[in-house]
């Protein structure tokens, strides 16, 4: 039996489809992955997006990744969680800026706090 994952970007051409608006396959099987909550912490960063959420607040930060690194962001946050227990955190939410659900990497978030 042929195996249907094995397409080229050609293949959705020649019936019609663009290439371009179909994420990379990487992506759906990491988005399949169970999420692990994270609803408590030592770590400063991850309290603020978990009170964020607790709370239903918006909460802004600079984004260093993405695809215009270094943009404020603000987002409602819906899920603070990791993929594997003791690996990278992630903050799931709407973000107002681009009008859609993103997640973010907690690792590149900066907040910038003043001081009188």
């Amino acid at each position: 039996m042929k195996n249907i994952r094995n397409f080229k970007p050609g293949d959705l051409m020649k019936i019609g489809l663009d290439p371009k608006l179909f994420p990379p396959e990487r992506l759906f099987y990491w988005l399949a992955r169970p999420r692990n909550p994270v609803l408590a912490s030592n770590d400063p960063l991850e309290r603020m997006f978990i009170g964020g959420m607790l709370k239903n607040e918006p909460v802004q930060f600079i984004y260093l990744g993405g695809k215009t690194p270094g943009s404020p962001r603000t987002v409602n946050v819906s899920l603070v969680f990791q993929l594997e227990e003791e690996g990278r955190v992630y903050v799931a939410g709407y973000c107002r800026e681009r009008g859609a659900n993103r997640v973010f990497a907690l690792d590149l978030v900066m907040v910038l706090c003043a001081w009188n």
